[in-house]
């Protein structure tokens, strides 16, 4: 990607079908245009005049034809994977063609040549563009990001999504939904959104927080708050923790094992701004320097400085290994994240459904002590739902599927319509 291209904001594009970026600004957007007559438009005002918004990811055909020389257009090639505004037009196109459609781009007159170079991996795009006498042709184009998705969507009238549910069961496989609404009259799209959560088996999976006495809980479980809107999830503050004996969980160890040395863990948590503490842990007993655990640490109390989340391994012999998760979670919204340690040293991390990172620890290998506990809270504020350990590093990527099912709820619909009426009868 060339340094000046900027996230956020619509590019002018050469079509070698490469897709080759011009110049570009933070808030507006090239339309399909000469490099040196380039007339900027913002993503709002591309999704009000196009006939048609849809994200698509770029492929060549194989049968793709050469461009003629001659030719004032040329074909760009899209999977369509979401639509935004022309639904119907996008359905007659695609219906017959798996997924695909072919968009024509006037030729920049400061193209000198034409080649497709489309064989590398495929870039996500949200295209603007209208339908005219049968030719689907091209208007303006931005790289596709979650920003970028929810500036279109709100220029439609949504607003911004919900957080996603509880996922409806805790192993074998259940779904979750999240939900937007409609603001004005009229709304192009869908307002529910579902994906798979838990896919994991439930063989030997643990969840402490499903399973722990009233001896665990510090203070009593009595003194524990549910999350008034979360009612499956706990409240936590730096007064409450979890003390767990590793013993009382793993009734399945083996041998001299009683934490497994490979394993994952899964958290739904929502962390509010410069929290502090320790989310989830395994400590020794008899050890204060032997331990691994997940942190929220922050270096100051304003809201500009950002908590940051830390897995730390400590071993009394060889010192501390520290791997930074590099995600902003403490915005007030519910957030997954599953951590799996496997072959001694490596630590992968997925937060929201995707892969962050793959760490390797640097100083040691990781040691879990066998005289170990599990601390959940300790010293941390924030709202937890999910904590689920499972004795196998392979799982992590099933916490979540990032693919998601656009669902049209007809209560909301009905509801639109119901005050549209209500609307017009006032008048």
């Amino acid at each position: 990607m060339p340094a000046n291209l900027l996230p956020g904001a619509i590019h002018s594009i050469s079509i070698l079908v490469t897709l080759t970026f011009l110049s570009s600004t933070k808030t507006h957007c090239s339309s399909w245009s000469t490099k040196d007559n380039e007339r900027q438009v913002s993503i709002e005002d591309s999704a009000l005049a196009s006939q048609i918004v849809f994200r698509g990811s770029t492929f060549v055909p194989e049968e793709a034809p050469a461009r003629p020389a001659n030719a004032n257009s040329v074909a760009a090639y899209f999977f369509v994977k979401n639509t935004y505004k022309g639904e119907a037009s996008i359905n007659d196109l695609v219906t017959n063609n798996f997924g695909r459609i072919n968009v024509s781009f006037p030729v920049s007159v400061a193209l000198s040549g034409y080649k497709v170079d489309l064989q590398t991996v495929p870039e996500e795009y949200i295209i603007f563009c209208n339908l005219i006498e049968g030719d689907v042709r091209g208007v303006a184009a931005v790289k596709w990001s979650e920003s970028n998705d929810y500036r279109v969507w709100k220029t439609l009238g949504w607003s911004d999504w919900g957080d996603w549910s509880s996922c409806s069961v805790s192993c074998s496989g259940g779904i979750q939904q999240r939900i937007r609404h409609c603001n004005g009259m009229k709304c192009n799209g869908f307002n529910v959104e579902q994906r798979h959560c838990n896919m994991f088996s439930c063989e030997d999976i643990i969840n402490p927080l499903a399973i722990v006495g009233h001896k665990s809980f510090h203070p009593g479980a009595e003194k524990w708050d549910r999350v008034p809107d979360r009612p499956s999830a706990w409240r936590l503050r730096p007064s409450s923790y979890v003390w767990l004996p590793s013993k009382e969980l793993f009734h399945f160890a083996q041998e001299n094992t009683l934490f497994p040395g490979e394993f994952s863990v899964f958290l739904t948590v929502r962390l509010p701004n410069t929290t502090m503490g320790t989310i989830f842990g395994v400590r020794s007993r008899s050890r204060q320097d032997a331990y691994l655990s997940l942190e929220a640490t922050s270096t100051s109390a304003s809201p500009e400085t950002p908590s940051t989340l830390k897995v730390i391994h400590a071993s009394p012999t060889d010192g501390t290994d520290v791997v930074r998760i590099p995600a902003r979670l403490d915005d007030g919204r519910w957030h997954q994240l599953a951590i799996s340690f496997r072959d001694s040293r490596v630590v992968d991390i997925y937060v929201d459904c995707k892969w962050l990172l793959t760490e390797i620890l640097r100083s040691h290998e990781l040691d879990i002590p066998k005289d170990s506990d599990v601390i959940i809270g300790y010293l941390f504020t924030g709202d937890l739902e999910q904590l689920t350990i499972i004795p196998r590093p392979d799982v992590a990527s099933k916490q979540c599927e990032d693919y998601r099912v656009p669902i049209t709820d007809f209560q909301e619909v009905f509801n639109r319509f119901r005050k549209k009426a209500k609307g017009k009868k006032t008048s």
